[in-house]
């Protein structure tokens, strides 16, 4: 009998357990809340915002997985990550715990964020960190707004749309390249609107799955002016096309 426990309690401590402590704990937890919103639309995106974090540019950092799972309701899980934080503890720490060591965690998110964990996972082994390639980016770029006040005040008295669309063409900066990932930004979508001596303009880019940047111009009456739509205007679904621009107060 006293042979049968002591075998159980040796196979007990022979199943080895997933690696981690209530720091790494805590690391996985934020940052999985951190990227769960704004919403992604693929695993890579998830992998994106993870390594744009303060944690997922440290050395201590990497992502080994990012899937993309089947979904057919917004509740089911869509993307799943592995991630593994190296951690160290300070030498006169060690009475807490191990020294050095590399903990992994697997997350599931849904069209909402987070659906499960992260669930600490024992490290596969010999992964490699991986990282998605960077996508260029789509909001519109700060200089855009004096040249658009630009374009609007040089056009002619009564300009029609093919006028006015030359004239952006021609005025307009060409979209700058991000130094970072060296890709050249996505240029806005254009409309424009014309009533008589009267010009809309609008930009619009979509920056997200859900998020959009505006900005909007307009002459009336001989007066430019040029503005862009905030968060907040954005949240309450203010229209964003060259009518609205002439349309508005």
């Amino acid at each position: 009998m006293l042979l049968g426990c002591a075998a159980v309690v040796a196979s007990f401590w022979l199943v080895p357990s997933a690696v981690g402590d209530t720091e790494t704990d805590r690391q996985s937890n934020t940052l999985a809340d951190a990227i769960g919103y704004p919403r992604q639309a693929d695993a890579a995106g998830f992998a994106r915002a993870a390594l744009a974090t303060r944690l997922g540019r440290s050395e201590s950092f990497s992502v080994l997985e990012a899937t993309d799972l089947p979904h057919d309701d917004p509740r089911d899980p869509m993307a799943r990550l592995v991630w593994r934080i190296h951690h160290e503890t300070p030498a006169e720490d060690w009475n807490l715990g191990p020294g050095t060591f590399d903990a992994c965690y697997r997350v599931e998110f849904d069209y909402y964020g987070t659906s499960s964990g992260p669930s600490r996972i024992t490290c596969p082994a010999n992964a490699p960190a991986i990282t998605p390639p960077p996508l260029p980016r789509r909001d519109i770029p700060p200089g855009f707004g004096p040249a658009l006040e630009a374009v609007l005040g040089h056009l002619p008295a009564t300009p029609g749309p093919p006028e006015v669309r030359a004239a952006l063409t021609a005025g307009m900066p060409a979209p700058p390249v991000d130094p970072e990932t060296h890709l050249a930004w996505i240029p806005p979508e254009t409309s424009v609107q014309v009533r008589g001596s009267d010009v809309g303009v609008a930009l619009f880019a979509r920056t997200g799955v859900q998020d959009t940047d505006c900005m909007m111009g307009r002459r009336v009456g001989g007066v430019v002016r040029v503005w862009s739509l905030n968060a907040r205007d954005q949240r309450m679904e203010l229209p964003c096309g060259a009518e609205a621009a002439l349309a508005a107060p």
